[in-house]
């Protein structure tokens, strides 16, 4: 039996949320090799092989797996009826 799939989102070119963690790198390169190494290793292998600048928790209701996290829905201001 695999292990669950890790829940990642990129955030910008050098952060990346990682489970209930954010991930900050000096470059982009170093985000996308971590980012790389989370496709077939634990995430504490991946720490220890590309190392990030800082590391923070999420907000406690911020849920990695909602798409629209952080988007807000106007309603519309006019247009077609």
């Amino acid at each position: 039996m695999a292990d669950a799939p890790i829940t990642t989102i990129r955030i910008s070119d050098t952060e990346l949320q990682v489970e209930r963690t954010f991930y900050s790198f000096a470059s982009k390169t170093d985000a996308d090799a971590f980012q790389m190494c989370l496709v077939d290793g634990s995430i504490d292998a991946c720490y220890q092989r590309h190392p990030p600048v800082s590391v923070r928790p999420t907000v406690p209701d911020e849920h990695p797996d909602d798409p629209n996290r952080g988007s807000t829905i106007s309603p519309s201001l006019g247009g077609m009826p």
